[in-house]
């Protein structure tokens, strides 16, 4: 098992690098000057090449990724040009904002979508099961933005029942990000189940298991659900992951002071080393996530054990 997480681990190498390049590739890309941003535009010159000499941005591209490069391996990620703190140091103080919404995303996902789910199969073609999946469908297909939008005319304009904006503290601020940012992953879920539990009922034990009396509950629960769960956990471990770097527009709609919303702000003042630290938190958060569900089948499926060793 230690050697399997160890290889899985070293992978992330490569892949962290590639990504890492691809964005600052990217990022010199884009127009506007950083040092620009920083004085603003009625800078004198010399002021502006003193202040890209000191950030060293007068430097060829390669040698600053370079520079960054061997500096992220010591855990330094570099300061921001904006706020001149340490890049870690801004991605630890928004991190648990945005992980505080993604696992209340997701608790809502698995809480809706895996019973809505499960229903559907035990009642296939029932009016539960069409309901159940065109409102799936809808949820897929509705835009977050379109979203947010309209549960904050209802709940906090015209109801006020919920604030629209901002963490003060309380739940009452998480329930309206977690649900536009959850709806399309409970509705992603809810088809997968629905899709894996049919199989399974198809198969020859659960029809032993009901002939030999057993009580249709513990049928689709015990035994056919915990064979289901395969696919739906890798499901569930991949949308975490997304919604930890899909937040973006949902943290900005409400005003969510995560690192998604300081990422729309890092690239429109083209802060390099933030938007280089913040994409790599992200990056490797979904590795790390998706090692976690690969584990997990060990748990729900001991013939699979042996893949690890």
């Amino acid at each position: 098992m230690w050697r399997y997480i160890i290889r899985r681990l070293l992978s992330l190498i490569p892949v962290i690098i590639g990504i890492s390049l691809f964005v600052f590739l990217l990022m010199h890309l884009t127009p506007g000057d950083p040092a620009q941003l920083m004085l603003g535009e009625g800078a004198p010159a010399h002021q502006l090449e003193a202040l890209r000499e000191s950030m060293g941005l007068n430097k060829p591209w390669y040698v600053q990724y370079l520079n960054w490069l061997k500096n992220a391996v010591k855990l330094d990620l570099g300061r921001s040009l904006r706020s001149g703190k340490a890049v870690s140091a801004e991605i630890m103080d928004r991190l648990p904002a945005t992980a505080e919404l993604a696992a209340a995303a997701v608790a809502i996902a698995i809480l809706l979508g895996v019973p809505v789910g499960v229903l559907s199969a035990s009642r296939p073609n029932s009016t539960f099961d069409n309901v159940a999946m065109v409102g799936a469908l809808s949820g897929v297909g509705m835009p977050a933005f379109w979203q947010g939008i309209m549960l904050i005319l209802v709940f906090s304009v015209s109801l006020q029942w919920l604030p629209s904006s901002g963490r003060l503290g309380g739940w009452q601020y998480l329930v309206l990000p977690a649900i536009t940012l959850g709806t399309g992953a409970t509705a992603s879920i809810a088809r997968l189940t629905r899709s894996a539990m049919l199989d399974v009922l198809q198969q020859d034990y659960v029809r032993t298991a009901r002939a030999k009396g057993l009580r249709p509950f513990i049928v689709v629960y015990w035994h056919a659900l915990r064979n289901a769960l395969i696919p739906v956990v890798t499901m569930i471990g991949l949308q975490f992951g997304g919604l930890m770097s899909g937040a973006v527009l949902t943290e900005t709609i409400f005003a969510w002071p995560g690192i998604g919303r300081m990422l729309v702000e890092a690239i429109n003042n083209k802060d390099f080393p933030l938007v280089q630290g913040t994409i790599m938190t992200f990056a490797l958060t979904y590795a790390l996530v998706n090692l976690g569900v690969d584990l997990m089948y060990a748990v729900l499926d001991p013939r699979l054990r042996s893949t690890y060793e």
